[in-house]
């Protein structure tokens, strides 16, 4: 198993967050970081996985990166979560 990058970004993909487009959530940051799920990026600052649920169905689709949870997550949202966390955008 690989390090965990820095700041790991984990992306719910349960039954809630699943319909309400989790998976496409999840493909706009593969390709932002370039990476697959399981993976770090070469820098080390971010890793993709997949959780089943965080129980915050209300919420759906989720994203939590380290210890913040992203609520209603759109795809086009990835790149301004990513911004956040990486001083070199």
């Amino acid at each position: 198993m690989l390090p965990k990058g820095k700041h790991p970004i984990s992306i719910c993909t349960g039954t809630a967050c699943y319909v309400r487009g989790a998976e496409k959530v999840l493909e706009e940051f593969k390709k932002e970081l370039k990476v697959e799920v399981g993976e770090t990026t070469t820098d080390g600052k971010f890793s993709i996985s997949c959780l089943r649920c965080v129980g915050a169905c209300g919420l759906a689709p989720v994203v939590l990166v380290g210890d913040k949870t992203y609520g209603r997550v759109a795809p086009e949202m990835a790149k301004d979560i990513l911004a956040e966390y990486d001083e070199s955008l």
